[in-house]
């Protein structure tokens, strides 16, 4: 089961890291600590996943290279949470789910409380149409932490897949106060009053999505499909939008 991308995306975690030189695929370097190599094996696994090349001496570092070699530094460093993530969320992309929520529950196992794991462990429960459980871990995360945006985003999606519009609507008001983008929320409202029958603000939201972000294909997506819609008057302006422009 996939949302409708109502969730923002798990981001790998990114650390400030200095005084390391060097790094080999295969060899541990002990002389840097786990955050410093973490964000080097971060940083390529970006590079990787947007298709740019690189190598270490003749070996190609693809995505599924520098996942074993980010899974061999949590060996090295048994409990170190970012890594643990950095694991989860490598795993969870390369379609590893049993192996993801291991790390997640080794996560949880040392730290209650941690948003961007239930987030995750969130959408692995969704994707097996588990919302219950998600909507379960999400309220208990909040609890934890009622002032977190991106858990209070993910629980409004929850409750949009779960047909409570009312709640998913407050929920996504009090991730707008805590901060989460205004294009993100306003492609989440745009679903919520799109769901709720109410197509004119949905189109009106959808637009101020794509307004916020050009490149978020979802929103234009579901507002070329509402324009598409019988009924709909291609010569009128959206709402919130002026006449000739």
């Amino acid at each position: 089961m996939r949302t409708h991308h109502l969730f923002a995306s798990v981001a790998l975690l990114v650390f400030l890291a200095s005084g390391c030189t060097s790094y080999s695929f295969g060899h541990r370097d002990t002389e840097c600590d786990p955050d410093t190599r973490l964000a080097r094996l971060v940083d390529e696994y970006d590079q990787a996943k947007s298709g740019q090349t690189t190598y270490d001496g003749s070996i190609l570092r693809d995505c599924s290279r520098i996942q074993l070699e980010t899974e061999r530094l949590a060996l090295d460093v048994p409990g170190h949470v970012p890594t643990l993530m950095a694991c989860a969320v490598m795993a969870y992309e390369a379609q590893e789910t049993v192996k993801a929520q291991r790390y997640l529950d080794a996560i949880f196992h040392d730290q209650p409380a941690h948003a961007e794991a239930a987030i995750l462990r969130s959408r692995i429960a969704i994707d097996e149409g588990n919302l219950p459980y998600a909507r379960r871990l999400l309220s208990t995360q909040i609890q934890y932490a009622p002032d977190n945006a991106s858990l209070r985003e993910a629980y409004s999606g929850v409750l949009y897949m779960s047909h409570d519009l009312e709640g998913a609507r407050g929920e996504i008001t009090a991730a707008e106060k805590l901060g989460a983008p205004a294009w993100r929320v306003a492609y989440n409202r745009g679903l919520i009053a799109e769901a709720g029958g109410q197509n004119e603000e949905a189109q009106r939201q959808y637009k101020a999505a794509v307004d916020g972000n050009p490149d978020f294909p979802q929103a234009r997506s579901r507002l070329s499909g509402m324009k598409a819609m019988p009924g709909h008057n291609p010569s009128a302006p959206l709402p919130g939008t002026a006449q000739g422009g």
